[in-house]
């Protein structure tokens, strides 16, 4: 078994800084090091190892601030009434539109049964407002 070189000391921190999996744990090392680099060392060993036990916080707080995006919510529950609560709200939005829009294409047949241009109804309002 032998001492770590800090070849391997190394491997094992690259191992560590490219870790993708949600979820980052000291028996989850060990079994990656002993599949990937053939190092075989026991949870405590790799703790030992000042730089290892910072690259491992670091990853973890990584990890940690990855999952926990902003809107994001880890209740299931919570997530699945917000999604209801946005489902809701989104179904309003589409009907207000559709109204805006039926009542945009009467007015726009209106507009041009009277002749008003089109520049006519792009007027801003300030020079529609009575002169004081």
């Amino acid at each position: 078994m032998g001492h770590l070189t800090p070849k391997d000391e190394q491997r094992i921190i690259k191992l560590i800084e490219e870790w993708s999996e949600p979820k980052l744990t000291w028996p989850l090392l060990v079994e990656a090091c002993k599949e990937e680099l053939g190092i075989s060392r026991a949870r405590q060993s790799l703790m030992k190892l000042p730089a290892v036990d910072l690259a491992m916080k670091n990853r973890k707080a990584a990890l940690k601030v990855q999952n926990l995006k902003p809107g994001w919510i880890k209740d299931i529950q919570a997530a699945n009434q917000r999604i209801e609560e946005l489902t809701a709200k989104n179904q309003k939005l589409l009907a207000a539109v559709r109204d805006m829009h039926a009542r945009f294409l009467i007015w726009q047949a209106n507009a041009d049964m009277h002749g008003l241009s089109q520049s006519e109804l792009e007027r801003p309002v300030y020079q529609l407002q009575k002169k004081t």
